[in-house]
């Protein structure tokens, strides 16, 4: 009985020792862990993917649109001179961000390049002719411009207005935001800036020939890239608007070459001389 009682003694002080020297045991049975999964991640986490957007009066706020490198732009270029049938230009290079520092210095070279080379192939057609006198025409950089930059900017927001308008009326109508089509249009007029500087070249059937492959490559683009927007619309609406499109895109090209290029320059143009009978008739009648 006396040994019955010390093993029963022996394990009871052993149990106790056992929980004394093991804590965690007990606090695991007695204390809530909170799960981390329900936490509410940290406050920086909550913001991050989201750009601090300013006030529009503010140069932070034009900032944003100029944020792109120039790995992205030279890309953006290749993507307007390689279309590549079945591939959508927003979706490959400018849904991700949308940017304005291509178009506009393109818009701008585009300038120079129809103003200068309209003036060195004035410049190349009258040389060698003893009475021209060459006059530099400054008012063809502005003209230049204010085409550019009013198709580049105009056009991109009559079809923005037009795509919001058929995406109320059809509700499975892609939609691109105005950026979108400005950087669409601005990337695609960059094959007309090496094809103005080609216009140099005083054969008209070799002006014609550029021009037409101009206007394939970027036409082709722009088809490409807004066709998927309005195939989902009625039949007649979709081809029309593609039309209309490309239509405008020859206006601007065609336009181009026939004002800067083959138009007769009036104010260079040799002054007639009278022939020497009407100046001696003219001397006796007075």
């Amino acid at each position: 009985y006396i040994n019955f009682r010390c093993k029963s003694l022996y394990i009871s002080i052993s149990s106790r020792l056992h929980h004394v020297h093991h804590p965690k045991t007990t606090i695991h049975h007695h204390t809530r862990v909170p799960n981390h999964h329900f936490l509410p991640p940290p406050a920086p986490l909550l913001l991050a993917g989201q750009k601090k957007s300013s006030p529009f009066w503010t140069f932070e706020y034009y900032q944003t649109f100029f944020d792109v490198d120039t790995y992205q732009v030279f890309d953006r270029i290749k993507g307007s001179l390689l279309p590549v049938p079945g591939k959508n230009f927003v979706r490959l290079y400018v849904r991700s961000n949308p940017d304005l520092y291509g178009p506009f210095w393109i818009c701008a070279t585009l300038v120079f390049a129809i103003a200068i080379s309209g003036n060195l192939s004035n410049f190349l057609i009258h040389l060698g002719e003893k009475t021209y006198h060459y006059v530099p025409e400054f008012r063809k950089v502005s003209i230049a411009a204010t085409v550019v930059y009013a198709y580049a900017w105009l056009v991109p927001l009559a079809l923005w207005g037009f795509l919001m308008w058929r995406n109320s009326k059809v509700m499975n109508i892609v939609s691109y935001s105005f950026l979108e089509i400005v950087c669409v249009y601005g990337y695609s007029l960059f094959i007309y800036i090496p094809t103005a500087i080609l216009w140099i070249i005083p054969q008209k059937a070799v002006r014609w020939i550029l021009v037409m492959i101009a206007l394939g490559v970027s036409g082709s683009v722009l088809s490409m890239t807004f066709w998927p927007a309005v195939r989902e619309d009625n039949r007649r609406i979709a081809l029309a608007t593609i039309v209309t499109i490309v239509l405008l895109h020859m206006l601007l090209s065609v336009g181009c070459l026939a004002y800067f290029f083959d138009a007769p320059e009036m104010d260079h143009l040799p002054t007639p001389t009278a022939a020497p009978n009407q100046t001696v008739a003219a001397a006796k009648l007075s």
